[in-house]
């Protein structure tokens, strides 16, 4: 129901590691005016540092108005984030290519939220009995989703699910946000999350919840231990919010995940007069709509549009004519510096082309790397298998190879397990492969029907052919990937 009193969020937040990831590079908060969920990407390259450096910043909209301008506030907030991350990478090189997504909720005037989003963690609202879903993905799978390529069920086991087209950070180019005002009714329940809730447990099973738990910290429990029932492969942060008439017993906001554990990061590219206020922004103009965006189903979601860099133009009179006697001399200048110049450009082209050889030897040592370095598991004749490479193939060129066969059956794994590999399971390391395969087989030993005699499962000495390939388009401008 609508109200023409104060209203605030009852909320809460919690954050998991997950089952198979070393550390959380998701970072949330919750408070009675904002909500927000980061998830960090770029693994050792600092992807809870971005998500760590993003909440610190804009927890600081907890304790403001917001005023009439609340959605100018949270862009250009957003934005001076994305400035921290990138003055942090110039601090810490090592840190070059962190990024992350931005989800967040702010309270404004009018019984309104200022909403922000940027990646593919997602936001929802659950209102009269349904969840709607109030975030459209940037990812690449979304892209061919909008596109009628492929169905939005297939989607959901694809094998580039997690390759993420647009993030905040250090990725080359500015962010661009989809921007909007939601209506706030009280009784609303407001659901921000990483995919390693939407990626690991149904939907359906997630709406139960939030329909049946009324307390916002153990819906938030409850709906991590989905995601960890579910494989629990990635970080996964809930927050959740009730809107409610009237204040709240405290006013304290919680902060969770990487900004949590590693507040020494919140100090990352901030510049030294403490004033971000100051930071100057190139970004271009955004376009700020100023009407209520209306509330979408889940499977309806609806997306931001992109906007587009503005192209120069020549100003009218800038060209004009050469006189004789300035034609001459121009001539007798070309004349005299002919030889200096060919040889500059000479030199230049010997340099450009010295430098395209050894980016083409660098881009082309990283890609075997990343493809020796990389796993998957899938379901062969029945057993999960796993490989070494990608699901995929160059032309005649396959980019996989048998590793190893192992004794569990496919058809003794939960229906979940079994969508994931038929679409393949991800890993970035053999130990991060081996850690699943575990998961897998205790899985399978709780139904009882994994056989005890492990060194059934051998790797071939020759390669093997590479299990079937998907038929979908493989992406070609994704800003970045996030392993499952």
């Amino acid at each position: 129901m609508t109200t023409d009193g104060t209203i605030t969020l009852r909320s809460a937040a919690r954050s998991h590691t997950g089952l198979v990831r070393k550390n959380n590079q998701d970072s949330g908060y919750a408070g009675p005016n904002f909500l927000l969920i980061a998830d960090g990407m770029g693994g050792h390259a600092g992807g809870d540092v971005a998500s760590a450096i993003t909440v610190a910043r804009l927890a600081e909209l907890d304790r403001e108005t917001g005023g009439e301008d609340a959605l100018e506030i949270l862009r250009t907030s957003i934005l001076d984030a994305n400035d921290r991350i990138c003055r942090g990478v110039a601090e810490q090189p090592e840190l070059a290519g962190m990024g992350t997504t931005v989800t967040a909720l702010l309270r404004a005037p009018g019984n309104r939220f200022a909403l922000a989003h940027i990646g593919d963690s997602r936001g929802y609202v659950y209102r009269d009995g349904e969840l709607h879903a109030v975030t459209h993905d940037h990812t690449f799978v979304q892209m061919l989703v909008d596109e009628g390529r492929i169905t939005a069920e297939e989607a959901d086991t694809h094998p580039q699910r997690s390759v993420v087209m647009k993030v905040l950070g250090d990725v080359g180019t500015s962010p661009d946000l989809d921007l909007s005002l939601r209506e706030a009714h009280v009784g609303d329940r407001w659901l921000l999350c990483s995919d390693g809730l939407t990626g690991f447990a149904d939907i359906g099973d997630i709406t139960r919840v939030l329909a049946e738990v009324a307390d916002p910290d153990e819906a938030c429990r409850q709906l991590i231990d989905l995601a960890l029932a579910g494989g629990g492969a990635d970080n996964v942060t809930v927050v959740i919010g009730d809107v409610i008439e009237g204040t709240v017993e405290t006013a304290q906001g919680k902060s969770v995940g990487s900004v949590h554990l590693n507040p020494q990061y919140a100090t990352i590219g901030t510049r030294p007069d403490g004033d971000a206020a100051t930071a100057q922004h190139d970004f271009a103009n955004t376009d700020i709509p100023t009407d209520t965006v209306p509330l979408q189903t889940v499977t309806d979601a609806g997306s931001g549009d992109s906007g587009q860099e503005p192209t120069a133009e020549v100003p009218a009179g800038s060209v004009r004519t050469l006189t004789e006697d300035e034609t001459e001399d121009a001539a007798e200048s070309d004349e005299d510096d002919e030889p200096e110049d060919v040889e500059k450009r000479s030199y230049l082209g010997w340099i450009i082309a010295a430098v395209v050889i050894i980016a083409l030897a660098v881009a082309g040592f990283f890609a075997y790397n990343y493809i020796n370095n990389h796993y998957y598991l899938t379901n062969e004749n029945g057993q999960v298998t796993l490989y070494r490479g990608l699901d995929t193939t160059l032309g005649p060129i396959e980019l996989s190879r048998l590793e190893d066969t192992t004794d569990i059956q496919v058809d003794s794994l939960n229906s979940f397990s079994q969508d994931r590999l038929r679409s393949s399971i991800q890993a970035d390391s053999r130990e991060e492969a081996d850690r699943i395969i575990d998961n897998l087989r205790r899985e399978a030993e709780s139904a009882g029907t994994v056989s005890g005699n492990a060194e059934d499962a051998t790797a071939p000495s020759d390669p093997a052919p590479s299990p079937p390939n998907g038929q979908s388009a493989e992406p070609s401008d994704a800003i970045t990937q996030e392993s499952q």
